[in-house]
């Protein structure tokens, strides 16, 4: 159960990515981000209602602790897209939520079998040819170094939340939610921008948030019921949606290398979650 949550949670955060890439391209990253949490505060205190969850102050910690990077990690991937390509910066923040975990896990929980080492080399590889598109300098344009960066903010942060303990529900994403809304809020005032996206774009931010919330949602109950590494690896798998809603309603173009290579990347972190 722990990995189709998982599951879930990756088709709830690759349409998050796309609605929230959307508003970045007409606003700005901080701005788009802020109103994104505040659908994702609503979200995770309407699901604190009807979803039971047990207070300690262990599990708040943890979301306090991962609100403090999500937020940056959300800004930088929906700076990496568009200042490059979903195709590109989703697969490069997926292996970040990927690889995070594992590493976490085989460093508490032993060394990982073949079949997942097999993964990780069939991803790394796989996603090169994501990173490859003409224009690009040496392989390493902005969008590609932003959207490392991103990766790394996802990793730790999907770590910290994974980490609730069984029976907190729901805890952890509440405060990752509110702590995330002021540290953007708060960054959003240091750089002078708007605190909110513009009036016509406000309902596709808080959209966007709400279904990302809900994904944070999913992926921090499966990880209650199933490994973190297994969960984590399963919610990787965004980017077959950001970059396919882009590539169809936006106007991204996946080269047929860029496909073989996002195929692969999912095919790696499948290798991963097998093992």
């Amino acid at each position: 159960m722990g990995i189709l949550l998982g599951a879930f949670a990756s088709i709830a955060i690759g349409c998050s990515d796309f609605l929230g890439r959307y508003g970045t391209k007409r606003s700005n990253a901080v701005s788009a981000v802020a109103g994104a949490l505040v659908g994702g505060v609503v979200l995770t205190l309407v699901a604190l209602i009807f979803i039971p969850s047990v207070y300690s102050r262990q599990d708040v910690a943890l979301g306090v602790a991962s609100g403090l990077v999500v937020g940056l990690a959300l800004a930088t991937l929906y700076e990496a897209m568009v200042a490059g390509s979903a195709a590109i910066a989703g697969p490069i923040a997926a292996l970040g939520t990927a690889l995070f975990p594992f590493a976490w896990g085989m460093a508490f929980e032993g060394v990982p079998s073949s079949v997942v080492f097999g993964g990780v080399i069939v991803a790394l590889l796989s996603l090169t040819l994501v990173m490859y598109s003409p224009g690009i300098v040496h392989g390493f344009d902005r969008g590609v170094r932003i959207a490392l960066v991103s990766a790394v903010l996802w990793g730790v942060s999907m770590t910290l939340a994974g980490e609730s303990a069984d029976g907190s529900g729901v805890w952890t994403p509440v405060a990752q939610r509110i702590t995330a809304l002021i540290v953007i809020t708060s960054l959003a005032t240091a750089r002078s921008v708007p605190r909110l996206p513009p009036r016509a774009l406000l309902p596709v931010m808080l959209l966007s948030g709400s279904v990302g919330a809900g994904g944070v949602v999913l992926f921090t109950l499966g990880t209650q019921q199933a490994s973190l590494a297994s969960v984590a690896v399963a919610s990787s798998m965004f980017p077959a949606v950001s970059s396919g809603l882009s590539a169809a309603f936006d106007d991204d173009v996946l080269h047929w290398w860029q496909m073989i290579g996002i195929a692969g990347v999912i095919g790696g972190i499948a290798l991963m979650a097998l093992g």
